[in-house]
């Protein structure tokens, strides 16, 4: 006999049958929780594979391909990308932007006018510094002439504004046009080339030497163009 008259043989058997049945449902209760986890995972990842399999067919060209395009392919737009022209910020009525998108180390020469040897005059200003930045078109206009470093002009352009009947000289930049030419059109603000030293002595003699020329005549640039005095200092008149 056993506790309180039962058959301990009975007791010790039943039990052991009772705790493999319990632990038989527990390993079956984990392995339905983990087919269960399984079947809900690979249902995400068909999912997101479907709903992307469903953009690709979507578009133009695999709608035209009636396939689905290789990941492989190289890209192409859909569509052409439109130019975005940057505009310079305004200025009052009657002036010029500066004609160079200046540097920290940009300085203007005062100079109009100083001589030139015995037999002529300097007919602009030199915005010295700021080597290699961009040169801009400081009127909606057509480049005219293209100077090629044939004389002390250097490389440069010659930009006329017919509404004005303006010209304005560009001269000793380097000798890349951005791919303009004798007869281009440009707009308010574009890049015409970049400041160099060609057609000056001294390698290190990086300026832009700007002409204003209404109807041919030479003004001085300097009262007619907007100095950022934060980035360009302008030197005391210099005429001698």
């Amino acid at each position: 006999m056993g506790i309180g008259g039962i058959d301990s043989g009975w007791f010790t058997s039943d039990a052991v049958k009772s705790g493999a049945r319990g632990a038989d449902d527990m390993s079956m209760a984990r392995q339905s929780e983990t087919r269960s986890s399984r079947r809900r995972f690979l249902g995400t990842v068909v999912g997101a594979a479907c709903a992307c399999q469903l953009a690709v067919a979507a578009s133009p060209r695999a709608r035209a391909q009636g396939s689905i395009l290789r990941l492989d392919e190289p890209g192409t737009a859909l569509q052409t990308a439109e130019r975005v022209a940057l505009r310079p910020p305004p200025v009052p009525a009657g002036m010029l932007i500066f004609p160079v998108a200046a540097g920290s180390n940009c300085y203007v020469l005062d100079n109009f006018g100083d001589a030139r040897g015995s037999t002529r005059l300097h007919e602009g200003v030199d915005i010295m510094g700021s080597a290699g930045l961009p040169v801009l078109a400081v009127v909606p206009g057509v480049l005219t002439k293209r100077y090629t470093n044939t004389g002390t002009a250097g490389w440069g352009w010659t930009l006329f504004d017919a509404e004005t009947k303006t010209t304005y000289q560009y001269f000793h930049l380097t000798e890349d046009a951005v791919g303009l030419v004798e007869g281009s059109s440009v707009t308010l603000g574009q890049t015409i080339g970049y400041v160099g030293n060609s057609g000056t002595s001294g390698e290190d003699n990086f300026h832009l030497h700007f002409e204003v020329r209404p109807r041919n005549v030479a003004v001085d640039p300097l009262p007619l163009i907007v100095v950022d005095r934060k980035l360009c200092r302008v030197s005391p008149p210099l005429r001698a």
